[in-house]
């Protein structure tokens, strides 16, 4: 694999990544497109690792995610649930909504534990390489891409065998997940940084990433927790504080209506996004010059 020297140098002679620039946020842009090839290296270095053995390959990535939503159907639709109630609406086939949950949940679950473990995986070169350490966790977050582009693929003609149309609000989901992108990215940033320094955070991540699941409306529609009239008000507002309750409700109703519904919904997941990638782009900054010591 190739990476960078020391100080860059083979690159750009007349820019060295130091302290004078690793502790300023707003460098971070400028320092990632210099990075670049780093990054697609580390991208391309796992997706072989991953795949390289596999006699199916990427097939895997079509595979795991059927294989699942047919165990969830069965269980959830015939076994334990009312049928009915889990579809929220009789135009909406379960299996398609559980595999539009499923394929935006696992993207975020997996990039944000693969994440979390990256700057502890990678410490040899994090100890012997000077690069913008944000490469590393945000590596971490494109390998999924690859899974989520073929699972989106799944969606769509899943969707259409099944009699349902396709309408502009298909191609507008990847916008949405444009904040899903940018909450997973500013989680990234924390859960590593914090995992480094203690490794307690990489077992807490765990935890609430399986606590999470059920939590977000992955398995079942939003709509069962807005008409569960027993369900405490304050339980209720503390459901709707996940953000991706909004944000897995609005690629159903993109999906299947064509519109993301209530666009308050998406509110507050934007306005958590947004907060969570640049208080954590600011710690991982600030954090930067001493992560090497901690591993």
């Amino acid at each position: 694999m190739k990476f960078f020297s020391e100080t860059y140098d083979g690159m750009n002679s007349a820019w060295i990544y130091d302290s004078a620039v690793r502790d300023t946020p707003g460098r971070v842009v400028r320092d990632l497109i210099r990075a670049r090839e780093l990054l697609l290296d580390l991208v391309w270095k796992d997706l072989r690792a991953r795949y390289r053995y596999a006699v199916m390959g990427f097939l895997w990535a079509v595979v795991e995610p059927l294989l699942f939503m047919a165990l969830l159907a069965v269980v959830f639709s015939f076994i334990l649930g009312d049928r009915a109630a889990l579809t929220g609406s009789g135009s909406r086939p379960y299996a398609i909504q559980l595999l539009c949950g499923l394929i935006f949940w696992q993207y975020f679950s997996a990039a944000v534990s693969s994440a979390t473990l990256s700057l502890v995986e990678a410490r040899h070169l994090v100890k012997k390489v000077r690069f913008p350490r944000e490469v590393i966790p945000l590596a971490a977050c494109l390998v999924p891409l690859v899974n989520l582009a073929i699972g989106f693929a799944l969606l769509g003609v899943t969707h259409l065998l099944l009699g349902g149309r396709l309408s502009a609000g298909f191609l507008a989901i990847p916008v949405v997940f444009g904040l899903e992108l940018l909450l997973t990215l500013g989680l990234a940033l924390w859960f590593s940084c914090g995992h480094a320094i203690f490794r307690d955070v990489g077992n807490m991540v765990a935890v609430g990433l399986m606590f999470g699941f059920y939590a977000s409306p992955v398995i079942y529609p939003a709509e069962l927790v807005s008409r569960a009239t027993e369900l405490p008000a304050w339980l209720a507002a503390l459901y709707w504080a996940n953000p991706m309750a909004g944000l897995l409700t609005a690629y159903r109703n993109l999906l299947f209506e064509g519109s993301p519904g209530d666009v308050r919904m998406l509110i507050w997941p934007a306005v958590c996004a947004v907060l969570v990638f640049i208080s954590g782009l600011a710690v991982f900054r600030k954090s930067a010059g001493t992560i090497a010591d901690s591993l």
